[in-house]
């Protein structure tokens, strides 16, 4: 008899632990989680800006702005949580006049050469950490690329070598 009530003060005690270590773990590896999904958006947020910047860069400057939107938004449709907001902040131009200087070159044509600044952000919300830090986690992603684009000659004849 004495053993019967040994084995339930055991299978108790066991119970108990368990159930103390929990309360200890479970917020242990919520944490990590968040932690784990907030370096992933980061992640997310500087391969979207170098995408955008990389794009933008290629091609016409007058259209550098809405093909980053296109980079942006094609990133936000193929994820999905807490990574789902990929925002672009600002489109730069150095010098800032690069699409004045374009603009000049019609009909003509003519070489430009500058660089454009992209800057995107990412909303994280997560969930154990929020415990800890009130509001949503903003992260900030800058990229610059070199700008090297051939205004072409639209004023007919034959166009001038460079």
């Amino acid at each position: 008899m004495s053993r019967n009530v040994s084995s339930r003060y055991c299978t108790g005690v066991t119970v108990i632990e368990m159930v103390c270590g929990l309360i200890v773990v479970i917020p242990i590896m919520l944490t990590l989680i968040d932690l784990v999904l907030i370096t992933l958006a980061q992640q997310v947020n500087d391969n979207a800006a170098r995408e955008a910047d990389r794009i933008a860069a290629a091609g016409d400057p007058a259209q550098a702005q809405s093909r980053a939107q296109q980079v942006i938004n094609r990133i936000n449709a193929g994820t999905a949580g807490y990574v789902s907001n990929v925002t672009l902040k600002a489109l730069t131009f150095t010098p800032s006049n690069l699409l004045t200087t374009e603009a000049g070159l019609i009909p003509y044509g003519g070489l430009i050469q500058g660089s454009v600044t992209v800057n995107t952000t990412v909303t994280v919300n997560p969930i154990a950490v929020s415990f800890f830090h009130n509001g949503p986690f903003v992260f900030q992603a800058q990229q610059t690329c070199p700008v090297t684009f051939n205004v072409p000659n639209t004023a007919g004849g034959q166009p001038v070598p460079p």
